[in-house]
């Protein structure tokens, strides 16, 4: 059995250019990749091992890709309490990869909640979603599309 990553690479551009109009940035395709990179990292890093792998194993392989990309797990990861020690995460996630100003005028709660939504849409069913927003704050819990 040969693996075709070419067929990984074609869904996850599809997937980004799809992500981007739902963000109303179609044209902001890298900017689009550093936040999707930035949410699927700060969630991993927010939630047990065990619901990682559940998340995880609902994802297609390009996204499983993001998601494991410089991931060393951690059982003191940070705990994070409000919603802008999240919004803080993200941003420095964004950072991490390059995005140095973020200049889209919706609110960084606003394209989490979106890209959450997209997720949930595209590929986590409402159970995996209700699970991972449980173990956040409850000032983040609302950013999730099933809570």
């Amino acid at each position: 059995m040969s693996i075709n990553f070419d067929k990984f690479a074609q869904q996850g551009n599809f997937y980004i250019k799809q992500l981007a109009e739902d963000l109303g940035h179609p044209e902001d395709l890298s900017q689009t990749s550093i936040l999707l990179r930035s949410v699927l990292h700060a969630v991993r890093d927010r939630i047990s091992f065990q619901e990682s792998l559940h998340f995880l194993s609902q994802l297609p392989m390009f996204l499983k890709a993001l998601y494991v990309e410089t991931w060393v797990y951690d059982t003191d990861s940070t705990q994070i309490k409000r919603l802008e020690e999240f919004k803080t995460a993200v941003k420095d996630v964004q950072m991490k990869f390059g995005e140095r100003q973020f200049d889209w005028k919706e609110s960084t709660e606003e394209l989490i909640s979106k890209v959450l939504q997209s997720l949930g849409k595209h590929f986590l069913t409402e159970g995996q979603l209700s699970h991972v927003a449980e173990q956040m704050p409850k000032e983040v819990k609302p950013l999730f599309p099933y809570h």
